[in-house]
């Protein structure tokens, strides 16, 4: 398995290489429909990954990054910023099966 902060430390000489491995990674991010669209899907990340800072590209905001603060089989926090209101960041905690506990939004 691929660990997503992976993708900051390798050499550019080495990028087209990882992205090769990468694409055969379920959990490498290649736009929507990626793992933290569903419920099952969040649920494996959460399960998969070990406790810490995960983050990549957002789709709908360019230059804006996607944050998961993942706890092993305990449950995440995704924030990234609002889709209704660009100028908060969006914070959903998620339980170990995947589903929304809460939803918070703070200035961005």
């Amino acid at each position: 398995m691929i660990d997503p902060r992976e993708v900051d430390k390798v050499p550019d000489e080495e990028w087209e290489e990882f992205k090769k491995r990468a694409a055969k990674d379920e959990l490498f991010y290649t736009g929507p429909g990626d793992l933290l669209d569903t419920p099952e899907g969040r649920s494996k990340f959460c399960r998969l990954n070990e406790s810490g800072l995960f983050n990549k590209d957002d789709p709908v905001y360019p230059g804006y990054k996607i944050w998961v603060f993942n706890n092993q089989g305990e449950g995440m926090v995704v924030k990234r910023r609002s889709r209704v209101d660009p100028s908060l960041m969006e914070n959903v905690e998620f339980g170990a099966d995947g589903n929304p506990i809460s939803r918070s939004f703070e200035p961005a």
